[in-house]
């Protein structure tokens, strides 16, 4: 995420200058085949959000052989044995920090923590059981590493007993978030309740989807669906079944009521005059891209009014590549608070110098080992590849590699149909 200082496209829009010295960019696409391994890049950066925040808890709460659910790279003999490797260097509250950890399945092999302010530094080294602490740079780890257990992170320790760089270091991974643009379902209450709760995020949501024909969104609480319990009672004669659907209803009765969307579309009458508007379920009856792009605001808006980072694999899935277009631009000239945007995509329509810069995209490649590797539009040579070069049509013609290698042959024909008769 950090610019390319040679690099002058898009500055104003695209770009966050920290200061004198560090430049950023608010977002970075990444492209690649199928089963490239974009997702695994993904999946790994939410799996070390998800150890660093929970391993003090799930340690207490897990039972089982693994403690780390990690999937090891499968297809070398090395790595298959192997401890893996996560690191990430973040900017939190004007400090720079490198922090990064190896876990094999039941232990946490290594971890180390560092802070920049004139040069790096470690606070703390960790090598299996054995500490090095910076007693006067981090004073808080002084005395906790004998506390600390071989399958909890002596950072996610430390934070639990309430130090304060740790925690520091523990905001910052809260607030990365990870969704997935095939399943809503992980944002989809988030957004519904931001809408019923947050007047703000309401106004904005609809005026973001006046283009799409919709007057007005409300919440509603959606009706369970009821049971007979007198006609039950009637018509069946296991009283045991009868019990069980009493016992049940009287369950979902202190059950709160799921919140439900409706959407209002206006209604004409045959001389194109409007005469009403029209309740739609939203879940049922609207389209599944419209239902993407609205699930999708509520992370876009928390993202963007509160300087986060978000994390989104198949952004362009269910979404015409226009509105998909607008969505990126809106990020890039309306954040204010210096969030950020890493996603994933196949749409080579947004592959453009209108929308990137050439530090913003990657591309993902699976080598002739089967293992991927992450490379950038950047590391390219200046005279191949210019701000100005169409970097969607050269990416189509294989030019900077990462597309899919298929061909025609004619046995996949003789394989469909047969073998043709020769006469």
């Amino acid at each position: 995420m950090i610019a390319v200082k040679s690099f002058k496209e898009h500055l104003d829009t695209n770009t966050i200058l920290l200061d004198k010295k560090i430049r950023l960019v608010k977002s970075a696409v990444l492209y690649g085949n199928n089963a490239s391994g974009k997702s695994n890049l993904l999946v790994a950066m939410g799996f070390m959000k998800k150890t660093v925040i929970n391993s003090f808890r799930d340690a207490l709460v897990e039972n089982t052989d693994k403690k780390f659910h990690i999937q090891k790279f499968a297809l070398n003999t090395a790595s298959e044995k192997d401890s893996s490797f996560f690191e990430i260097s973040f900017i939190q509250n004007n400090v720079k920090y490198r922090y990064g950890f190896e876990v094999d399945y039941n232990k946490v092999v290594s971890e180390w923590l560092y802070h920049t302010t004139s040069k790096e530094v470690p606070l703390f080294k960790r090598n299996m059981q054995s500490f090095e602490i910076n007693k006067s740079a981090f004073k808080e780890g002084i005395g906790k590493d004998t506390n600390t257990k071989e399958n909890v992170l002596f950072l996610t320790l430390v934070a639990q007993l309430n130090g304060t760089i740790s925690n520091e270091v523990i905001t910052w991974f809260k607030n990365y978030n990870i969704i997935n643009g095939i399943f809503d379902e992980f944002h989809k209450e988030y957004t519904i309740s931001k809408l019923k709760s947050d007047k703000n995020f309401n106004a904005w949501a609809q005026r973001f989807i006046k283009y799409l024909e919709i007057s007005n969104i409300e919440t509603t609480e959606e009706e369970l669906g009821e049971i007979d319990i007198d006609k039950l009672k009637t018509e069946s004669t296991d009283e045991e079944l009868v019990s069980l659907v009493n016992t049940l209803k009287k369950i979902k009765s202190k059950q709160p009521k799921k919140d439900e969307l409706l959407t209002y579309h206006r209604k004409y009458d045959e001389k194109n005059l409007l005469v009403d508007t029209v309740p739609f379920k939203f879940e049922k009856q609207e389209s599944e891209g419209t239902k993407k792009l609205l699930y999708l605001l509520g992370p876009w808006f928390d993202t963007l009014q509160n300087g986060k980072i978000l994390i989104v694999d198949e952004l362009d899935s269910r979404l015409h590549t226009s509105l998909t277009s607008k969505l990126i631009d809106f990020f890039h000239r309306y954040n204010k608070n210096n969030a950020q945007l890493i996603f994933a995509v196949h749409d080579i329509y947004l592959l453009n110098k209108d929308t990137f810069r050439r530090d913003q995209i990657w591309f993902v490649e699976k080598n002739q080992f089967g293992a991927s590797e992450l490379f950038s539009l950047a590391d390219f040579k200046s005279e191949s590849v210019r701000s100005k070069s169409s970097f969607n049509k050269n990416y189509a013609t294989g030019k900077y590699g990462a597309v899919p290698y298929f061909e025609f042959d004619e046995k996949l024909n003789q394989l469909m149909y047969g073998q043709e008769k020769t006469r």
